[in-house]
């Protein structure tokens, strides 16, 4: 039956190829394309392509696929698996190539269209907006497909596939998000290049709705194809990364923490307060100020936590109201300058002057600086940060023979050296553009990404950790082995808070939400809710929660850019994230192997005795 599916993949993948473009040399900013196709051009526009432009390539590049297409049916059918799997190979490898191919032919064309028109004398290039497309794509995903599938038919396959689970569901809930997505916004909006043109045939139709969702996502996933986005997506993840580290820290301890609204508010109120008011040199001031955000989300998760083991009271009912309560206190301490009670006027010191309600400014001494001024100060590069990483991981892995404890201690003590001694050296100028220069990513991310090995080093290598994610996962046999479960809640929550109030640091101390070293009001402290998105399609680790986060930071980068040139609305990125937990929650409606630990087991544990009895079949052969 599944030979048959395979086939039925196989012809809906021609049909697309069919019916949909396969590049664009030239598009207006509208979203109107000169859309190329195997069976023709599709210009419902009137675009026009500079002379001796020409595609020829695309009638037999299809032909090329029709045939892998037929061979991977057939190959599917031969008796022997190991013949199949190296069939397979081949064919995906060969469809790889094609890929290729097409890339190379299509740019090498676009590029010498370009230099002869300015040899010619044009002021710039006429084609600068111009891409590959889904007609392409769609054979580059099934050559993945078959060497996936290749794999599938060697002993051990699925078993593979499970062993990967953690990385599998997430993928494939993402795939079916956009595939959702996709049909959303085919729904409620028109063609590109489609409107107003009268006289359209179908296949116009088909391929300007195809070309729309295509350069709809290509337009979200831009951001990564330059420096300028890559910052601006690591901005927007930033405290993504912080709270969906927040929630996943619950989650191992068997605690539901939707507080991190609230714990990142109080987080951002103490960091304020310290970064505002401490009389502190400015070598102590910024540290002060960073611990001051961990702890006020600490004390806000932590009363929560006491709460849960002290009266059994609901985690989840609880950070829900202490949401409601940090924000009350946010909008009393900078909302207004003065309050009456009991007849008597109180005149608070927290609110600047003027309308807006807003803190007084950040000491200097306690701002973090820009990423880009970390990296290149004065536009020069600077070698500290790079020699620090180099000399923390070095030593971390040089001395693997010594006990964790020491092995970090070493390395922080090389990371700092390594920092101080490469501020010394002396870099190179570079040229920094107005729209790098601009952008608000910070000193937090270093923040966040020691937070991610903080969370990895005390779960993963640490007798506390362990202790911690098995009073998550079997309370009354960790209570049995002697592990106290009320301190244990009560920490957990304390852990979760502080890692949900740093994520302050990024918007009051680095100025990460409008460049303004102040407390604001209209801190977007809703990003503690997108935590559990990015916690759950993170799959709870480090790794998976800082793939996540960039994940949606890059979306929401490009939603930006979605909003002016097509006109559609960000609030797409909030429908993707909505269908991935969706999907997550379901297991990415795969089987039960994927998504339960027992059945993951057994799989696993079937595929070895498999394997062991092959290798028994095959030592009395191998002896005769």
């Amino acid at each position: 039956m599944g030979r048959f599916w395979f086939l039925l993949v196989g012809g809906l993948v021609l049909l697309v190829m069919l019916l949909s473009p396969w590049a664009v040399p030239l598009r207006e900013f509208d979203g109107t394309g000169y859309l190329l196709n195997p069976l023709g051009a599709i210009n419902p526009k009137g675009l026009s392509l500079p002379e001796g432009l020409a595609f020829n390539w695309l009638g037999v590049a299809f032909g090329f696929w029709v045939l892998l297409v037929l061979a991977a049916g057939g190959a599917l059918f031969l008796p022997n698996a190991e013949t199949r799997a190296r069939v397979l190979y081949i064919l995906g490898g060969l469809g790889l190539a094609i890929f290729a191919v097409e890339a190379i032919l299509f740019y090498q064309a676009i590029h010498a269209a370009n230099e002869a028109a300015v040899a010619a004398g044009a002021r710039r290039p006429p084609l600068r907006r111009f891409a590959l497309s889904l007609g392409v794509y769609a054979g580059f995903f099934y050559a993945l497909g078959l060497l996936l599938l290749a794999r599938m038919q060697l002993p051990g396959g699925l078993a593979f596939l499970v062993r990967f689970r953690g990385v599998v569901v997430p993928i494939v809930s993402l795939l079916l998000a956009v595939v959702l997505g996709a049909m959303v916004v085919a729904i409620l909006r028109p063609g590109l290049g489609t409107q107003g043109v009268e006289g359209l045939g179908l296949r116009e139709l088909i391929a300007g709705k195809l070309d729309l969702v295509t350069y709809t996502f290509q337009i979200l996933f831009s951001p990564i194809l330059n420096l300028t986005g890559i910052f601006t997506s690591l901005g927007f993840a930033t405290p993504l990364i912080f709270t969906g580290l927040a929630v996943a820290f619950g989650f191992r301890a068997g605690m539901f923490n939707i507080g991190a609204p609230g714990q990142l508010t109080m987080g951002a109120i103490f960091a304020m307060l310290a970064g505002v008011y401490l009389p502190f040199p400015s070598w102590l001031l910024l540290p002060s100020a960073i611990l001051a955000a961990a702890l006020g989300g600490a004390l806000w998760g932590g009363l929560v936590g006491w709460l849960k083991a002290r009266f059994g009271a609901n985690e989840v009912i609880n950070t829900i109201m202490m949401n409601y309560i940090a924000a009350s206190v946010l909008l009393f301490l900078i909302a207004a300058n003065e309050y009456r009670f009991f007849g008597q006027t109180v005149r608070l010191p927290f609110k600047a002057e003027g309308f807006e309600g807003r803190s007084e400014e950040i000491q200097e001494g306690a701002r973090i600086p820009l990423m880009i001024h970390i990296l290149a100060p004065d536009s020069t590069f600077s070698w500290a940060l790079p020699l620090a990483v180099l000399a923390g991981l070095g030593v971390y892995y040089g001395l693997r023979r010594l006990e964790l404890g020491r092995r970090l201690l070493f390395a922080l003590g090389a990371l700092v050296l390594g920092f101080v001694v490469g501020g010394f050296l002396p870099g190179f100028p570079v040229t920094i553009s107005s729209a790098l220069a601009s952008q608000l990513l910070n000193g937090s991310f270093l923040i966040a990404v020691m937070a991610l090995l903080f969370y990895n080093f005390y779960l993963f290598r640490t007798s506390a950790g362990y202790e911690l994610r098995a009073t998550g996962l079997a309370p009354k046999a960790a209570e049995y082995a002697g592990v106290n479960l009320r301190q244990k809640m009560v920490l957990a929550m304390l852990i979760s808070g502080a890692l949900a109030g740093l994520a302050a640091t990024h918007y009051v101390l680095g100025a990460g939400m409008d460049g303004t070293y102040r407390l604001k009001t209209a801190i977007p402290s809703s990003v503690g809710f997108d935590g559990i998105a990015v916690a759950l399609m993170g799959q709870n680790t480090p790794l998976g929660i800082f793939l996540s986060a960039t994940l949606f930071g890059v979306l929401l980068a490009g939603g930006v850019s979605l909003n002016a040139q097509l006109g559609i609305s960000n609030q797409i990125i909030q429908v993707l994230q909505a269908l991935i937990i969706l999907f997550i929650a379901v297991g990415g409606l795969l089987p039960r192997y994927f998504t339960d630990p027992l059945r993951a087991a057994q799989v696993e544990t079937e595929a070895k005795a498999e394997q062991e009895a092959r290798q028994a079949r095959s030592a009395p052969a191998a002896g005769d």
